[in-house]
Protein backbone atom coordinates (compact mmCIF):
# COMPACT_ATOMS: atom_id res chain seq x y z
CA UNK A 1 0.00 0.00 0.00
CA UNK A 2 1.71 3.58 -1.08
CA UNK A 3 2.10 6.17 1.67
CA UNK A 4 -0.91 8.19 2.02
CA UNK A 5 -2.08 10.58 4.98
CA UNK A 6 -5.64 9.70 5.28
CA UNK A 7 -4.94 5.76 5.36
CA UNK A 8 -2.24 6.41 7.88
CA UNK A 9 -4.96 7.85 10.11
CA UNK A 10 -7.73 5.50 9.68
CA UNK A 11 -4.92 3.06 10.09
CA UNK A 12 -4.21 5.07 13.35
CA UNK A 13 -7.83 4.66 14.27
CA UNK A 14 -6.88 1.24 14.23
CA UNK A 15 -4.28 0.88 16.13
CA UNK A 16 -5.48 2.80 18.71
CA UNK A 17 -8.36 0.91 19.68
CA UNK A 18 -10.59 3.94 18.04
CA UNK A 19 -11.77 1.42 15.67
CA UNK A 20 -11.38 -1.88 16.80
CA UNK A 21 -11.94 -5.50 15.28
CA UNK A 22 -15.33 -6.31 14.26
CA UNK A 23 -16.57 -2.54 14.40
CA UNK A 24 -18.78 -1.28 11.66
CA UNK A 25 -16.82 1.84 9.78
CA UNK A 26 -19.43 4.89 9.91
CA UNK A 27 -17.82 6.76 7.05
CA UNK A 28 -20.15 10.07 8.21
CA UNK A 29 -18.55 9.85 11.67
CA UNK A 30 -15.03 9.35 10.24
CA UNK A 31 -15.43 12.20 7.31
CA UNK A 32 -16.48 14.45 10.40
CA UNK A 33 -13.05 12.91 12.92
CA UNK A 34 -10.75 13.19 10.34
CA UNK A 35 -11.85 16.70 8.64
CA UNK A 36 -12.12 14.59 5.05
CA UNK A 37 -14.70 14.15 2.53
CA UNK A 38 -16.19 11.02 1.83
CA UNK A 39 -15.31 10.58 -1.76
CA UNK A 40 -11.37 10.39 -0.05
CA UNK A 41 -12.13 8.25 2.16
CA UNK A 42 -13.77 5.77 0.08
CA UNK A 43 -10.41 5.40 -1.63
CA UNK A 44 -8.86 5.04 1.19
CA UNK A 45 -11.07 2.28 2.56
CA UNK A 46 -11.13 0.33 -0.49
CA UNK A 47 -7.24 0.49 -0.04
CA UNK A 48 -7.41 -1.35 3.42
CA UNK A 49 -10.16 -3.43 2.43
CA UNK A 50 -7.93 -4.91 -0.34
CA UNK A 51 -4.72 -5.15 2.14
CA UNK A 52 -7.36 -7.08 4.30
CA UNK A 53 -7.13 -4.33 7.09
CA UNK A 54 -11.01 -3.69 6.67
CA UNK A 55 -13.47 -6.16 5.38
CA UNK A 56 -16.70 -5.72 3.06
CA UNK A 57 -20.27 -5.92 4.78
CA UNK A 58 -22.78 -6.40 2.72
CA UNK A 59 -25.04 -3.62 2.90
CA UNK A 60 -23.41 -2.11 5.38
CA UNK A 61 -19.95 -0.61 4.29
CA UNK A 62 -17.01 -1.59 5.58
CA UNK A 63 -16.02 -3.30 9.38
CA UNK A 64 -12.31 -3.75 10.54
CA UNK A 65 -11.15 -7.27 10.22
CA UNK A 66 -11.65 -9.86 13.04
CA UNK A 67 -9.24 -12.09 13.69
CA UNK A 68 -9.13 -16.15 15.03
CA UNK A 69 -5.85 -16.40 17.36
CA UNK A 70 -4.84 -18.50 14.60
CA UNK A 71 -4.81 -16.06 12.00
CA UNK A 72 -3.25 -13.81 14.31
CA UNK A 73 -0.46 -17.04 15.17
CA UNK A 74 -0.26 -17.28 11.15
CA UNK A 75 0.91 -12.91 11.30
CA UNK A 76 3.68 -13.71 13.86
CA UNK A 77 4.95 -16.64 12.25
CA UNK A 78 5.16 -14.58 9.02
CA UNK A 79 6.57 -11.49 10.60
CA UNK A 80 8.93 -13.87 11.96
CA UNK A 81 10.01 -14.73 7.79
CA UNK A 82 10.31 -11.35 6.77
CA UNK A 83 11.75 -9.68 9.94
CA UNK A 84 14.55 -11.70 10.36
CA UNK A 85 15.74 -11.41 6.48
CA UNK A 86 15.56 -7.82 6.88
CA UNK A 87 17.50 -7.43 10.08
CA UNK A 88 20.18 -9.55 8.67
CA UNK A 89 20.25 -7.13 5.84
CA UNK A 90 20.73 -3.90 7.76
CA UNK A 91 22.75 -1.22 6.43
CA UNK A 92 24.37 -0.40 9.62
CA UNK A 93 23.31 3.73 11.22
CA UNK A 94 25.75 6.28 12.06
CA UNK A 95 25.66 8.07 15.53
CA UNK A 96 22.63 10.30 14.16
CA UNK A 97 20.45 7.20 13.32
CA UNK A 98 21.37 5.89 16.88
CA UNK A 99 20.74 9.03 18.41
CA UNK A 100 16.89 8.61 16.97
CA UNK A 101 16.46 5.27 17.89
CA UNK A 102 17.32 6.06 21.39
CA UNK A 103 14.98 8.94 21.24
CA UNK A 104 12.22 7.09 20.24
CA UNK A 105 12.54 4.23 23.08
CA UNK A 106 12.71 6.69 25.78
CA UNK A 107 9.32 8.17 24.41
CA UNK A 108 8.23 4.19 24.53
CA UNK A 109 9.45 4.45 28.46
CA UNK A 110 8.28 7.76 29.00
CA UNK A 111 4.72 6.72 28.06
CA UNK A 112 5.08 3.29 29.16
CA UNK A 113 5.43 4.57 33.27
CA UNK A 114 2.94 6.88 32.26
CA UNK A 115 0.14 4.40 30.85
CA UNK A 116 0.02 6.21 27.62
CA UNK A 117 -0.49 3.26 25.76
CA UNK A 118 -1.53 5.58 22.66
CA UNK A 119 1.91 6.75 22.72
CA UNK A 120 3.59 3.79 23.63
CA UNK A 121 2.22 1.83 20.68
CA UNK A 122 2.88 5.01 18.14
CA UNK A 123 6.68 5.47 19.70
CA UNK A 124 6.83 1.62 19.74
CA UNK A 125 5.66 1.13 15.68
CA UNK A 126 8.45 4.11 14.84
CA UNK A 127 11.06 2.46 16.66
CA UNK A 128 11.06 -0.80 15.05
CA UNK A 129 10.09 0.74 11.54
CA UNK A 130 13.25 3.08 12.02
CA UNK A 131 15.08 -0.13 12.28
CA UNK A 132 13.44 -1.75 9.22
CA UNK A 133 14.19 1.55 7.12
CA UNK A 134 17.82 0.90 6.97
CA UNK A 135 17.38 -2.64 5.45
CA UNK A 136 18.08 -2.64 1.04
CA UNK A 137 14.84 -5.29 1.50
CA UNK A 138 11.80 -2.50 0.82
CA UNK A 139 9.23 -4.67 -0.55
CA UNK A 140 9.51 -7.01 2.42
CA UNK A 141 9.69 -4.01 4.91
CA UNK A 142 6.28 -2.66 3.01
CA UNK A 143 4.71 -6.40 3.29
CA UNK A 144 5.92 -6.19 7.34
CA UNK A 145 4.13 -2.93 7.39
CA UNK A 146 1.05 -4.69 5.80
CA UNK A 147 1.12 -7.61 8.39
CA UNK A 148 1.30 -5.38 11.55
CA UNK A 149 -1.62 -3.30 10.26
CA UNK A 150 -3.50 -6.35 10.45
CA UNK A 151 -2.51 -7.15 13.93
CA UNK A 152 -1.89 -3.48 15.11
CA UNK A 153 -5.84 -3.71 17.32
CA UNK A 154 -4.83 -7.08 18.97
CA UNK A 155 -1.57 -5.37 20.18
CA UNK A 156 -3.09 -2.48 21.60
CA UNK A 157 -5.14 -4.99 23.52
CA UNK A 158 -2.33 -6.86 24.91
CA UNK A 159 -0.55 -3.54 25.80
CA UNK A 160 -3.56 -2.53 27.46
CA UNK A 161 -4.02 -5.60 29.66
CA UNK A 162 -0.08 -6.48 30.44
CA UNK A 163 1.57 -3.77 32.25
CA UNK A 164 5.34 -5.73 32.52
CA UNK A 165 4.91 -6.00 28.68
CA UNK A 166 4.35 -2.20 28.22
CA UNK A 167 7.66 -1.93 31.30
CA UNK A 168 9.95 -4.84 29.19
CA UNK A 169 9.58 -3.04 25.81
CA UNK A 170 12.16 -0.30 26.20
CA UNK A 171 14.14 -2.90 28.18
CA UNK A 172 13.78 -4.76 25.48
CA UNK A 173 14.68 -1.85 23.23
CA UNK A 174 17.97 -1.17 24.87
CA UNK A 175 19.18 -4.49 24.24
CA UNK A 176 18.14 -3.75 20.53
CA UNK A 177 20.68 -0.62 20.19
CA UNK A 178 23.18 -2.40 21.84
CA UNK A 179 23.30 -4.63 19.33
CA UNK A 180 23.03 -2.49 16.61
CA UNK A 181 25.50 -0.71 17.83
CA UNK A 182 27.84 -3.63 17.55
CA UNK A 183 27.05 -4.00 14.12
CA UNK A 184 26.00 -7.60 15.82
CA UNK A 185 22.98 -8.57 12.87
CA UNK A 186 22.89 -12.73 14.76
CA UNK A 187 22.38 -10.90 18.74
CA UNK A 188 19.84 -8.33 17.17
CA UNK A 189 17.69 -10.79 15.32
CA UNK A 190 17.66 -12.96 18.52
CA UNK A 191 16.71 -10.38 20.41
CA UNK A 192 13.71 -9.70 18.76
CA UNK A 193 12.54 -13.41 18.38
CA UNK A 194 12.55 -12.85 22.40
CA UNK A 195 10.67 -9.83 21.85
CA UNK A 196 7.82 -11.49 20.12
CA UNK A 197 7.94 -14.37 21.87
CA UNK A 198 5.37 -13.17 24.72
CA UNK A 199 2.59 -12.17 22.38
CA UNK A 200 3.30 -15.61 20.39
CA UNK A 201 3.41 -17.66 23.51
CA UNK A 202 0.10 -16.09 24.57
CA UNK A 203 -1.64 -17.09 21.33
CA UNK A 204 -0.74 -20.31 21.48
CA UNK A 205 -2.04 -20.98 24.74
CA UNK A 206 -5.60 -19.47 23.25
CA UNK A 207 -5.36 -22.16 21.02
CA UNK A 208 -4.92 -24.92 22.86
CA UNK A 209 -4.51 -28.44 21.72
CA UNK A 210 -6.74 -28.91 19.31
CA UNK A 211 -5.47 -26.11 16.78
CA UNK A 212 -4.56 -27.31 13.69
CA UNK A 213 -1.06 -29.05 13.44
CA UNK A 214 -0.25 -26.94 10.35
CA UNK A 215 -0.58 -23.34 12.75
CA UNK A 216 1.50 -25.12 15.63
CA UNK A 217 4.50 -25.75 13.92
CA UNK A 218 4.81 -22.74 12.36
CA UNK A 219 8.43 -20.85 13.12
CA UNK A 220 8.96 -19.20 15.83
CA UNK A 221 12.29 -18.06 15.41
CA UNK A 222 14.66 -17.53 13.45
CA UNK A 223 16.64 -20.73 14.12
CA UNK A 224 13.61 -22.98 13.14
CA UNK A 225 13.53 -21.43 9.39
CA UNK A 226 15.40 -23.83 6.78
CA UNK A 227 18.76 -23.12 6.03
CA UNK A 228 21.65 -21.49 8.22
CA UNK A 229 23.14 -18.03 7.60
CA UNK A 230 26.22 -16.27 9.22
CA UNK A 231 26.78 -12.61 8.64
CA UNK A 232 29.15 -11.64 6.04
CA UNK A 233 32.12 -9.44 6.71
Amino acid sequence: MADDPLTDDLCRLIRTGELSPGQRVDQRLIAERLQVSRTPLREALRALASDGILTRVPNAGYAVAKLSASDLLQCYSMRTLLETEVLRSLEWPGPDGLNELRALNEACRTAAEEGEIDRLIEANRAFHFLTFSWSPLKIFVTEIERIWRLSDPYRALHYQSDRERRKRAAVDHDAMIAAIEAEDAVQLVALMDRHRFGSRSMLQNMLGPSADTAVLTLPQAARELSGSWSPVG
